[in-house]
């Protein structure tokens, strides 16, 4: 297939962007590939959050189509008195703007079903997680700890939520902040009760915190997915939206 180019501007500066149909179906199938073997593994982010931006940005790019077209460099052939406005020629090769259109019809329902697959994985991984609080809960639940445990370890976050709280759809996770504490293995002596304890002794700053535990029946990827999870479920609980 025979490769073509468009030149435009970025800024004030003139760049020429190659465009090959073809490659760019390879690049994408090569894409979605990666992105499912991280499903495969478990792992839904940050591939949940890209899919999502990318698909944003290409339904953005189909609504400045017309724009877009404007900027294509034509010459000018005269001037409309009635509008009192330069009469430029109409672009002569229609092939490029096809050519961006077909890649983007392609990839949409590509990346499309990558994102279905990814929010239906979630939704089933998230069924595998037990949810608890841990002790009484204070009014304010903005900020405090998560306890995710897989087997006998679990691990201690310290959590805080934005004031007012935004609504990111589709990725409100990213609006819960975290840092990770400790690990602590779970027994007879240390119970989740008994980390909230030595959570709240060590960390006098929060003395009435919320403590949020989550026990996950499979085996999870604690960043790409263990901790979005329960940021998800803590953000409804802390804002009253919905993740």
């Amino acid at each position: 297939m025979e490769a073509l180019s468009w030149t435009g501007t970025t800024g004030d500066q003139l760049v020429a962007i190659p465009l090959d149909e073809e490659l760019d179906n390879y690049r994408l199938l090569a894409y979605v590939q990666r992105v499912q073997q991280r499903y495969r593994e478990n792992k839904l982010y940050p591939h949940l959050d890209d899919l999502r931006v990318r698909l944003d940005q290409l339904a953005n790019w189909c609504e400045r189509r017309t724009a877009l077209a404007k900027a294509f460099p034509r010459s000018i052939k005269g001037f409309d008195l009635g509008r009192g406005a330069l009469m430029r020629s109409e672009i002569q090769d229609d092939r490029i703007m096809d050519m961006i259109d077909s890649m983007i019809a392609n990839a949409l329902p590509g990346l499309g079903r990558a994102l279905e697959q990814g929010a239906e994985l979630r939704e089933i991984l998230a069924s595998r997680i037990h949810f608890e609080p841990i002790g009484v809960l204070p009014l304010r639940t903005t900020e405090g700890y998560l306890l995710l445990r897989q087997g006998a370890t679990a691990r201690a976050y310290s959590y805080s939520l934005s004031v007012p709280a935004r609504f990111i759809e589709g990725a409100v996770h990213l609006d819960v902040r975290t840092r990770f504490i400790a690990d602590y293995t779970i027994g007879l002596s240390c119970t989740f009760e008994h980390i909230k304890a030595d959570l709240v002794r060590k960390h006098a700053d929060l003395p009435e915190p919320s403590v949020f535990a989550f026990t996950s029946a499979v085996s999870l990827p604690a960043i790409e997915t263990f901790v979005p999870l329960a940021k998800r479920v803590v953000y409804e609980l802390a804002s009253g939206g919905k993740a």
